[in-house]
């Protein structure tokens, strides 16, 4: 027999050497499956590369392994095992740049196997290795691509003692556990993406669960935050509640003295004169408290109007009436611009007067002595809302504002004077009212002014009510019920704690003509109506002892002598909610103390029973 040379050979040699290439091959597919079995479990790149090696070396006969990892980038090599030399070479080629003239670098930038098969070739190709502590002595390398679906992700590469000649048995080995060790390498890449991603979704849920956490207790802190405001609210409501019903008790004594004064006959000089004082201030304190509560309703929402069919034109000149006495006893020259019909409004007349002696008391305020004041009324037609709307302006000649207080005029507590004397007065309450009152009715306020000492206007736009007016014979029918009403005397029981005010009341009534008894308790007031039905109970609310204000009219309510008697709530207390107590309790109607007497005088007329005599 011959060999591939064609020198002769025995028969016995070439079966030995088939023998070995077998068991070499048995060898290395039995290497191949530890490596499979131990990749399997592998979880971590190091893993995957200590097997690598510790498997391969002894299979291939090489006295050094790596494995190396392409940095994310592609721009270096991270050696994840390096078996075989020193410690201080290991961690001097920990990583290296991708262009090092080394066979692992080579074959992980080219993608190509690098196989040199003795150490002069080696040193020629990549002298650097002549140097390299642990390999400077050895002998073939052999360096293979880690290729996953044509991507690069690194290389392993051997040394060998000695050279080499590389077989197809050795090529394929060095493939087959490069592209195991790619697979690996892969999975356990996506093994750490997928935990990092797992990683981050439990901090992100744990930072949602913390920050729902944060925001149920920050809800749970602006709810307590909500009642505390709540309920301060409501102390400073209970508080200004209960501070009118204190003003307001003394106020009334006061104003019913007023009257008896003006009521007694002509008084000296000095006397009207102190009248006309007393009976200016107390308006005034009259409106302060009444503002400040209507202040305090408007912004918590809680007025309800009471709509009704009004006739602005009227309802203005009423108004006028009430306070031109204030600008003449000035020398402010008055002046009413009114069209000659009606203009009608749906609308709760009583805020609508309101807001307009608001304007006109602040007019009065701010105009010097010898100025002037002008209330018009113009309707018109609203191009911007497509609307009837009707405009009521006061006008005056007094201290005028500055561009920056007109910007916030209507705000509550805002001031015109801000001298340290305030000598103008007031709480700067009336305008933001009027605004509150008007926006109710569906309307706008405007201010304006040339600027300092050159006066002001403010005015109120309002929507027009287009059904036809009601006859005017029957408002002229209704106007003569009441006055033929009024004239008649009427049987009134006061029933009043506070003994200045029952007295001077049950003094103004008798000057009237009335017959009028007084009790200061509930208890006696209710015996006092027993033995004698009156035709108008006047019943304060806050009476001492068991029995208050409502206990009197649910009793007396409740008897069939007193079904036609007007029961009037005469009271310090003046909130919606008052007015609800009592009607609940049974009242016709509800009076805020101090009452001026015209006001008592037309409710005695439009409500009370004529007595039989009558």
């Amino acid at each position: 027999m011959q060999s591939f040379d064609g020198q002769p050979t025995s028969a016995g040699s070439v079966s030995e050497s088939a023998s070995r290439r077998h068991e070499r091959v048995v060898e290395r597919l039995l290497r191949l499956q530890r490596i499979t079995a131990a990749l399997a479990g592998a979880r971590t790149l190091t893993e995957i590369a200590s097997t690598i090696i510790d498997q391969g070396m002894p299979a291939l006969d090489a006295e050094v392994g790596v494995v190396a990892m392409l940095s994310p980038d592609g721009a270096s090599l991270r050696n994840l095992g390096f078996k075989g030399v020193p410690v201080d070479t290991e961690e001097a080629w920990a990583e290296v740049p991708v262009d090092s003239p080394v066979p692992v670098a080579e074959a992980a930038r080219t993608g190509a196997p690098i196989i040199v098969p003795t150490r002069e070739e080696r040193n020629a190709r990549y002298p650097v290795l002549a140097r390299v502590h642990g390999v400077e002595h050895g002998g073939a390398v052999a360096a293979f691509p880690l290729v996953l679906e044509s991507r690069t992700v690194g290389s392993l590469g051997f040394c060998f003692p000695a050279a080499r000649a590389f077989d197809d048995d050795d090529y394929a080995f060095i493939l087959s556990i490069a592209q195991q060790c790619a697979l690996a390498v892969e999975r356990v890449r996506w093994h750490e993406v997928a935990e990092q991603e797992i990683a981050h979704r439990r901090a992100s849920e744990e930072a949602l669960r913390a920050r729902e956490r944060e925001l149920t207790a920050l809800v749970a802190e602006l709810r307590q935050t909500q009642e505390a405001l709540r309920e301060a609210d409501r102390r400073k409501d209970d508080f200004l509640a209960m501070l009118a019903h204190e003003l307001r008790n003394p106020l009334a004594p006061l104003l019913n003295a007023v009257e008896l004064i003006k009521a007694a006959g002509p008084p000296s000089p000095i006397v009207e004169r102190a009248r006309t004082i007393m009976d200016r201030q107390i308006g005034h304190m009259s409106r302060l408290v009444d503002d400040l509560l209507d202040i305090s309703r408007i912004s918590r929402g809680k007025i309800t109007l009471s709509i009704e069919r009004v006739d602005l034109v009227e309802l203005a000149r009423a108004t006028a009436l009430d306070y031109r006495s204030l600008l003449d006893a000035r020398g402010v020259r008055f002046e009413l611009a009114l069209p000659p019909a009606p203009v009608w409004l749906q609308a709760d007349p009583t805020r609508l007067a309101q807001a307009i002696g608001n304007l006109l008391q602040n007019a009065n305020k701010f105009t010097d002595d010898g100025g002037s004041v002008r209330l018009s009324i113009a309707p018109h037609y609203h191009h911007h809302a497509a609307r009837e709307v009707v405009s009521v302006e006061v006008a005056d000649s007094g201290i005028g504002m500055e561009p920056a207080v007109l910007e916030r005029i209507f705000e509550p507590f805002a001031q015109a004077d801000q001298s340290l004397a305030r000598s103008r007065g007031g709480l700067g309450l009336g305008l933001a009212l009027v605004k509150g009152v008007v926006e109710l009715h569906g309307g706008s306020v405007r201010a304006a002014s040339a600027g300092l000492g050159r006066g002001a206007a403010i005015t109120i736009t309002l929507p027009l009510d287009a059904a036809a007016p009601r006859a005017a014979d029957a408002r002229r029918a209704a106007d003569a019920r009441r006055a033929a009403a009024s004239a008649s005397a009427r049987r009134i029981l006061i029933i009043e704690d506070n003994v200045d005010a029952a007295d001077s009341l049950r003094m103004l009534l008798e000057r009237r003509g009335h017959a009028v008894s007084v009790a200061h308790s509930g208890d006696d007031g209710v015996a006092a109506a027993r033995m004698a039905p009156p035709d108008v109970i006047l019943c304060d609310i806050g009476l001492p002892g068991a029995m208050n204000g409502y206990g009197v009219a649910r009793l007396l309510r409740a008897e069939s002598s007193m079904r036609k008697t007007l029961l009037v709530a005469l009271t310090g207390y003046g909130q919606d909610d008052d007015r609800k107590l009592a009607r609940a309790a049974g009242f016709d109607a509800h009076l805020t103390k101090p009452v001026a007497q015209a006001m008592l005088e037309r409710l005695l007329a439009e409500l009370a029973p004529l007595p039989e005599s009558a």
